[in-house]
């Protein structure tokens, strides 16, 4: 009979994302992730198979965190532009240096090289893309984006706004990270308000 797991994979994947801010995916080892959370490297080994199936399951996760926080922001709000800022801004609260930000983005270049892993971040993309849809719809149903609002194409825009915000960020770092992208996502949403 198996042991039950006193540390779940969950546990294991908040803190793998933690040691991927700090070190980047290059330098992060299943001893970093490890001692994070009180395992040996062989019983992640045994979980995850190697440092690349830690780094897949991790992935794997990222649209299903897009979802919760997109709930979590839902709840926090009644206004669904307010709710669209709310998931924004609070997916990058916890981002305090630019370091944790660049060493997070070492993680695209796995993203355009590594089908397996380009997969995922695609799927990562699609949940911010349908998420930030349906709530720019149900803003132009409530009359808080102009009538004839391409909601599809300005929710991809707000992919890009958001991507873009981040990388910019993490070269310049001009002010906080929150603040910043809380100024793009203003710029972005602007013209499409109605007057």
């Amino acid at each position: 009979m198996a042991r039950p797991r006193l540390i779940s994979d969950d546990a294991v994947l908040d803190a793998t994302r933690q040691v991927l801010a700090e070190l980047g995916p290059t330098k992060l080892t299943l001893a970093a992730v490890g001692a994070r959370v009180g395992l040996a490297p062989p019983t992640l080994m045994q979980r995850f198979g190697s440092k690349r199936g830690l780094l897949l399951a991790s992935a794997a996760r990222s649209p299903e965190m897009v979802l919760r926080a997109v709930r979590e922001a839902e709840a926090r709000n009644t206004s669904p532009l307010a709710t669209l800022r709310d998931f924004a801004l609070s997916s990058v609260a916890h981002i305090k240096h630019r370091e944790e930000l660049g060493n997070g983005l070492g993680f695209v270049q796995l993203d355009v090289a590594d089908p397996e892993f380009r997969a995922h971040a695609l799927a990562h993309s699609a949940a911010i893309v349908d998420s930030s849809a349906r709530l720019l719809a149900a803003a132009q149903q409530a009359g808080e984006l102009k009538p004839d609002v391409d909601v599809l194409a300005l929710a991809r825009l707000t992919l890009v706004c958001f991507n873009g915000a981040l990388q910019v960020w993490a070269v310049n770092g001009w002010g906080t990270l929150t603040d910043f992208l809380r100024d793009q996502l203003d710029l972005l949403l602007s013209p499409y308000l109605p007057e």
